[in-house]
């Protein structure tokens, strides 16, 4: 079956089909497109009755609510409203007077870096590691990188949006680095023992659900 389009409120989107050996239909909505797992039999009559069950939801369930804006702003996985100027206080850190969203950024970035070099030293000594250097930039693509030459930990500053046990599965995955450098089986192994919950962290960290 050659891919083909399906329309949801006057827009047309691309229907990917992938056979696989499986039983049922499985649909997923994927870089502005439908992506359908099937078995060789399904039919396109069966595949467009899904869709029209699913679809809607499926595109909404893609939909990221973003951590900033003009008006708020998610820090370790809380809402605060924003005002220019403004001042917002964290938990244990003295109050954050600002006048501008680039002002607020860069004392957050601060903050940050001091929040998470005190995650990756907590852990680092509950995984009996070696200390390495920490730093916070911005990042596209991942969340944090491990140099083991260097020894310096990297983390995406968009970490800060999220709550704390989301932010310390990334840590954990990082350190984990020092002693499995793939993602074997083994690997895994070490992230699930020091953090358990990994997976359902790991979905909210792609589907931009700030609190756990």
């Amino acid at each position: 079956m050659a891919n083909f389009f399906y329309k949801v409120n006057d827009i047309d989107y691309e229907v990917e089909v992938i056979y696989k050996r499986i039983k049922n239909v499985h649909y997923r909505f994927k870089d502005n497109k439908f992506v359908v797992s099937c078995n060789r039999w399904t039919t396109k009559h069966f595949i467009i009755r899904g869709l029209d069950q699913y679809a809607e939801k499926l595109i909404k369930a893609s939909v990221k609510e973003s951590p900033i804006s003009d008006k708020f702003i998610y820090l370790f996985g809380y809402k605060y409203d924003l005002s220019y100027p403004g001042r917002i206080t964290i938990s244990n850190y003295p109050e954050i007077i600002y006048n501008s969203l680039d002002e607020l950024k860069k004392k957050l970035k601060e903050i940050f870096t001091k929040i998470i070099t005190e995650r990756v030293r907590y852990y680092e000594s509950l995984m009996n590691l070696p200390s390495y250097k920490v730093g916070v930039r911005e990042m596209k693509s991942r969340y944090g990188s491990n140099s083991r030459y260097t020894k310096h930990l990297n983390f995406a500053f968009s970490l800060i949006h999220y709550s704390t046990p989301i932010i310390d599965s990334v840590v954990v995955h990082e350190l984990a680095h020092i002693l499995v450098y793939d993602h074997s089986k083994k690997f895994y192994d070490v992230v699930y023992k020091y953090c358990p919950n990994y997976d359902a962290y790991r979905k909210m960290l792609i589907k931009g659900i700030y609190h756990d």
